[in-house]
């Protein structure tokens, strides 16, 4: 199974953003690489499927390809069921010609990311959430 689990609006002016959405009625919470401090980013909490506005900053950070994402560019995320079938898929994507920004890398948050264009060049981004650390160590 797949499903769409968040869009990334990469934004110039954070403030400005989150105040325009927030007027159409969009709750956030705020998000920072750090766990703590100012907001890098902001998550919808009330949208069905997740909302994030990101700095250029932010989002240069998790996604370190070129070109770096700008202003205006929108990434849709989609959840895969494991990390070893999003890595199959991205294999094979790479097989067919399909650009690859990101490769797969575990990423802090809990997740396996990684981010591929589709053929009009648009950023996709596959997540799959990470096996429990303790259920990695006793063998599961």
């Amino acid at each position: 199974m797949v499903a769409v689990v968040q869009v990334n609006l990469i934004v110039a002016n954070l403030a400005r953003s989150r105040e325009f959405y927030e007027r159409l009625g969009v709750a956030f919470i705020p998000r920072n690489r750090h766990g703590a401090g100012p907001a890098e980013a902001w998550v919808s909490v009330d949208t069905g499927i997740s909302v994030v506005l990101h700095s250029t900053g932010f989002a240069s950070w998790w996604d370190e390809s070129e070109p770096q994402p700008s202003p205006g560019g929108p990434q849709m995320d989609f959840e895969l069921d494991s990390p070893a079938q999003l890595d199959a898929v991205v294999d094979g994507l790479r097989v067919d010609g399909v650009v690859v920004l990101k490769t797969p890398a575990d990423m802090p948050w809990g997740q396996r990311f990684a981010i591929v264009c589709d053929p009009d060049g648009h950023r996709v981004g596959l997540k799959a959430a990470l096996l429990d650390v303790g259920r990695q160590e006793a063998g599961d």
